[in-house]
């Protein structure tokens, strides 16, 4: 069955935000502990990111659809460097997200990458970012897959606020 890379439309929402709970869900058992534990919330905050998004020039969805039936999705977002980078833009890839490991070969991730890519460039970007946590191997082949280089080591700290 033939499948069509193309950008996301709205149309598409329904079934992106069931990929998203669904990319949050294995992040989270992969050791992610920044996603929410309460499901409602997940998908509540989900749909709110996704209807933010579609209304967001510096936003765009990248879909791979079989058959009516999205099997991949990733999420870009344009954001300005820092006054000392060399380019004055890049994209975070919020979300790459197959639904099955067998689609990462050259057929699907590379022509969604490559749709993303055309996409970034038209608007001056000068490289990618994304954060993958250390514990998700698949997300991390598939970066390496694209031509993503591993460059730093994030750090977090939680702040707790007084009630």
């Amino acid at each position: 069955m033939k499948i069509k890379i193309r950008k996301a439309k709205i149309s598409d929402i329904p079934q992106l935000v069931d990929l998203l709970v669904d990319f949050y869900k294995i992040q989270r058992d992969k050791g992610v502990k920044t996603i929410t534990e309460d499901d409602a919330v997940l998908r509540g905050g989900v749909t709110i990111e996704i209807g933010n998004g579609f209304s967001n020039p510096s936003w765009v969805c990248v879909v791979a659809d079989r058959a009516g039936s999205l099997v991949s999705c990733m999420i870009g977002v344009m954001e300005f460097c820092t006054p000392v980078a060399k380019d004055l833009k890049c994209v975070k890839v919020l979300v790459n997200y197959l639904t099955d490991d067998t689609l990462v070969g050259p057929r699907v991730l590379s022509g969604v990458w490559k749709l993303m890519e055309e996409w970034a460039s038209e608007h001056g970007a000068g490289f990618f970012y994304a954060n993958i946590h250390p514990g998700n191997a698949s997300s991390i082949r598939a970066a390496k897959h694209v031509g993503f280089k591993h460059q730093y080591t994030q750090f977090y700290k939680e702040l707790t606020l007084e009630a």
